[in-house]
């Protein structure tokens, strides 16, 4: 019987091997710290999300309803802000090396510069020095800079698992985002009465908005979550919203609004608004177990070849060259190797734990950062597509002098008039910028 072919790796591939693996626990390491500020952020955006309303409805009624109720959400949001600066500051002492590290703390650095508008904003709500549109367009803006922080973290490569999660993440907390819109522009136009014409147009886009992003996160969701988001939607504490809601997108605009109550609304779209951030703080404590678990087992996987190659130093046998030689082979192929100078050791000689060739591993090891490549495509479609319709949105926002929501209205148009998806239209204006956009 043929004796079998040696399979034969140098140290310094299993170095390399072995420094890809802390690598990924570095890595992982650090993503663990980002996700822990999603989590963070979450609970801050929730408590803002309630200011805003109640904000709305207070300004609404001329400073009738709300006051110690605002003055409570103002009082959370602060405990929450706090909490959100000193992670932070922690991210940044971290000196985080990923790559999607320097997005992130650009996204960091709006973030910060929007929140130290917020005292400010608080003085003209209190004494009615802006109106319920200026005031949710800032809380808006402010609630936008902490989702993008959220949004430049879900890009990342480290673990494609983690990665779909985040994505998942995000979604839940931009349609949830636009709940929270919605409760302000309904409870404001309910206080004063009636509907602007701009008010009741915003208010038929957010509850398309939020239908596209809870889409979007039952794509990349754990089953479980979704069934759980299901089950909230279409709780029977639901009805009363619903009916609030139809009455609303009925009366249209400029339309006086009979026995319609804004503490009722706001009660109604709260209650929906908190089983919502059950489901997030769901959504959210399963990314952190999910963060756990891979670390954990990339700490393990490292710990265990450590132990098993048991490598040599690098100056062992006086500096000669050392193989590793492993199967069955002729031992005069071994005699070979010792009398041209090379340090020989067989698996035997390495540990007696290794019952594989050290060449799997190299193989395994690849096979697995093919998979990751190919999950991590899915996973970062979603991402993608925004980042090309975000860049079509500001080139028509730019040239043709349209606000944000009219250059996504353009675009929905253009691609279903044309039977396209919005990111195919999206990618036709930004390569033919220069010709398509006066």
């Amino acid at each position: 019987m043929a004796s079998a072919s040696p399979s034969i790796t140098s140290v310094p591939a299993i170095r390399f091997l072995l420094t890809a693996k802390r690598l990924r626990v570095r890595d992982l390491e650090q993503l663990v710290t980002v996700c822990g500020l999603v989590g963070a952020i979450s609970a801050l955006i929730h408590v803002l999300q309630r200011e805003r309303g109640i904000s709305n409805v207070y300004m609404g009624s001329k400073g009738g309803d709300f006051a110690q109720r605002l003055q409570v959400a103002t009082a959370d949001c602060r405990r929450a802000e706090q909490v959100v600066r000193a992670l932070f500051d922690i991210f940044e002492a971290s000196a985080p090396t990923t790559s999607f590290a320097p997005r992130v703390f650009g996204r960091i650095a709006y973030a910060l510069h929007s929140l130290d508008t917020l005292d400010g904003l608080r003085q003209r709500v209190t004494a009615l020095t802006v109106n319920p549109e200026e005031a949710t367009k800032a809380f808006v803006e402010i609630i936008a800079g902490l989702l993008a922080v959220v949004f430049e973290a879900s890009d990342t490569d480290a673990d494609p698992a983690i990665s779909r999660a985040l994505v998942a993440m995000f979604n839940f907390m931009q349609g949830k985002e636009f709940a929270g819109q919605e409760r302000a522009t309904t409870a404001a136009g309910f206080s004063a009465g009636r509907f602007s014409p701009a008010q009741h147009q915003r208010l038929v886009k957010l509850i398309d908005a939020q239908a596209r992003s809870f889409q979007i996160f039952a794509q990349f969701a754990e089953p479980g979550l979704v069934s759980q988001f299901d089950q909230v939607m279409s709780a029977p504490e639901r009805t009363e919203f619903m009916r609030l809601r139809q009455a609303a997108v009925a009366a249209g605009p400029d339309t006086p609004l009979r026995g319609l109550s804004s503490r009722l609304w706001f009660d109604h779209a709260t209650t929906r608004l908190d089983a919502l951030y059950a489901v997030e703080e769901r959504v959210d404590a399963d990314l952190q177990d999910l963060c756990a678990a891979k670390l954990a087992e990339a700490r393990l996987d490292l710990d265990d070849h450590d132990t098993q190659l048991n490598l040599p130093s690098p100056d062992h046998g006086q500096g000669a060259p050392t193989v590793y030689v492993i199967g069955e082979v002729d031992q005069g192929l071994i005699a070979d190797a010792a009398k041209s100078g090379m340090n020989v050791l067989s698996a035997d000689g390495i540990s007696p734990k290794l019952g594989r060739s050290l060449v799997d591993l190299v193989q395994t090891q690849f096979r697995h950062l093919q998979q990751v490549t190919e999950e991590l495509e899915t996973a970062r479609l979603a991402i993608n597509e925004r980042k090309i319709v975000e860049k079509a949105k500001g080139l028509l926002m730019t040239h043709r002098g349209l606000s944000e929501q009219q250059a996504y209205d353009l675009l929905r148009k253009t691609a279903m008039s044309q039977n396209r998806r919005i990111k195919d239209v999206a990618d036709s204006i930004i390569a033919m910028a220069d010709i398509l956009i006066p």
